[in-house]
This record gives C-alpha cells, sequence and structure tokens, in this order.
C-alpha cells in the first residue's frame, strides 16, 4: 500500500466526522507539572470561550514519558468551532501563556485523521 492509498482511505472513510476532531500536541518534558498544574485552573473567559465556540466533550490526555499530549473534542461543526476559537479575544493571550510548555512547533495541533467510530 502506498502513501497515496492510505491518503485515499483516510479521506473516504465512512467514519469520519465533522462533529469529533482529536490532536497532538509536544509538551516540553521538563516543563510537564507546570502545564498540566496550569490546566487544573484554566482561566474562566477561556472555559467560557470554548463553549460558546461550541466545544463540548473537550478533553487532553498525556503520555508523561515524553510530553505527548493528546487532544479531543466534539462540535456541531469543528472546523467551526475551532475558527471561533481563533478569533476569540482571549485566545492570543491563554497561547501566549502557553508557549513556554511546548516544543519548537509542539503547541500547533496537529489534526489526527478519523477512520472507525463505533457509537
Amino acid at each position: 500500500m502506498t502513501t497515496t492509498d492510505l491518503d485515499t482511505l483516510l479521506a473516504t472513510s465512512e467514519a469520519r466526522s465533522p462533529h469529533r476532531c482529536c490532536f497532538l500536541l509536544q509538551v516540553r518534558p521538563e516543563k510537564l507539572v507546570d502545564y498540566v498544574a496550569a490546566h487544573q485552573h484554566v482561566w474562566a473567559d477561556m472555559r467560557e470561550a470554548l463553549a460558546a465556540a461550541g466545544w463540548r466533550n473537550y478533553s487532553l490526555f498525556l503520555r508523561a514519558q515524553d510530553g505527548m499530549v493528546v487532544g479531543y473534542f466534539e462540535a456541531d461543526d469543528v472546523d467551526a468551532a475551532q475558527e471561533a476559537m481563533a478569533r476569540a479575544a482571549v485566545s492570543p493571550r491563554w497561547e501566549a501563556a502557553m508557549a513556554e510548555f511546548f516544543t519548537d512547533g509542539g503547541g500547533d495541533k496537529e489534526v489526527l485523521p478519523q477512520y472507525f467510530h463505533l457509537a
């Protein structure tokens, strides 16, 4: 199977959904404690912006060995929800506050393609 075959399968999978999004981030291992601690007290205006943008069931999971973060959320329209957060006034402040925790480029969400879903 070639990369093109895989890309085609992922792009045409019936399990793809405009309602679910899974993504990866990469945290600097020496910053993990502070990063997790920051998420124990997410700012109220950030929580409100996420809800207003339509993000639901938003969860973050951590592989502590190397700082890999897996994020997941649901929305009526994932693309629109992400665009709404990009426009939210709080987003640049939150991103600036979180920037120190990520490896180079690790704060840029790597969205993963969905290829299976059991309802």
